[in-house]
């Protein structure tokens, strides 16, 4: 049986993705450019499958002897992926990844799945002494003081149907926040996928705001949010009512058992434009003796 090659999988990329279009104009802006972009792109794609993901590893490759076996048309140096990279356009590649998953809907990836859900989370990348562009965010110690910067971005992925596919991200930088970035994202999103592409978004407390979600509510997709400190009067009621009853579902999940609360009339916070609040309370007892629980809202109706 012939085993999977770079080559392969360019292949496999073009033809079956229908990528094509894509790596060969992924939204180059240099202005005279001597290496192809395909070239560079394909390089950086080949870096992260071999996990050599660093710029002077990947200019490593293109310069060995096996540029050829892995598909690289021809060699270049890291400051040609930095110039190329400073300057791409980041809506090409999020059409593409959008195509991705509307073409893996239609050709029924998912169709053993009961709800197909987007999840949205924050995250950070690199890492500086002093800002070096409007992106840089500080980073604070204990004592509030700026340690370093680093750049932010929510990024969102379609889970709940057994693949976890990344889809788009958004960065955000100094005076903007993570929830914000994150309703500008989930709206793209959405109106990149359709509104019958998902049916409930996944997100950290951070996000379980009013604003985020009327924005998640008025994109047609329900929500579930994880409840923490940042909502005390809602937490405050969830532990009261759940700590004076027994759980209403226990089962088993492999070798784990999991209790689950779950109760559907608490009163919403005063910009929170929801009749009432579901709040679900699950508590796993792991194989190795540890206990995993946590607390969640959600807009779910109960099941009938």
């Amino acid at each position: 049986m012939r085993g999977p090659t770079p080559r392969r999988l360019l292949h496999y990329v073009t033809r079956r993705l229908r990528l094509r279009r894509y790596l060969e104009t992924p939204g180059d802006g240099r202005r005279q450019p001597q290496i192809p972009a395909q070239a560079l792109l394909w390089g950086l794609l080949v870096g992260q499958f071999l996990r050599q993901s660093s710029f002077h590893a990947v200019e490593a490759l293109a310069r060995s002897a096996a540029r050829r076996t892995l598909s690289i048309s021809e060699a270049f140096s890291d400051d040609s992926l930095g110039y190329f990279t400073e300057r791409l356009d980041p809506g090409p590649t999020r059409q593409a990844l959008l195509s991705l998953l509307r073409r893996a809907k239609r050709n029924k990836a998912f169709d053993d799945c009961c709800r197909i859900g987007l999840a949205l989370d924050g995250t950070g990348a690199g890492w500086r002494t002093r800002p070096g562009c409007t992106l840089c965010r500080p980073r604070r110690n204990a004592a509030k003081q700026i340690h370093g910067y680093q750049h932010h971005f929510v990024m969102i992925s379609v889970v709940g149907t057994g693949l976890s596919l990344p889809g788009d991200a958004e960065p955000y930088g100094p005076g903007d926040s993570e929830y914000a970035a994150g309703q500008r994202l989930l709206q793209r999103a959405v109106g990149g996928l359709g509104k019958r592409f998902a049916q409930y978004v996944v997100v950290d407390g951070g996000f379980a705001t009013a604003p985020f979600l009327h924005t998640a509510g008025a994109l047609g997709l329900r929500v579930v949010a994880r409840l923490k400190e940042n909502l005390p009067e809602l937490s405050a009621a969830a532990r009261q009512r759940f700590s004076s009853r027994p759980a209403t579902t226990v089962f088993e999940h492999g070798r784990d058992r999991v209790e689950i609360w779950d109760a559907y009339d608490f009163d919403p916070w005063e910009t929170l434009r929801w009749e009432t609040v579901r709040v679900f309370f699950y508590r796993q007892h792991k194989s190795d003796g540890t206990v995993a629980e946590t607390y969640w809202l959600t807009d779910f109706p109960p099941p009938p």
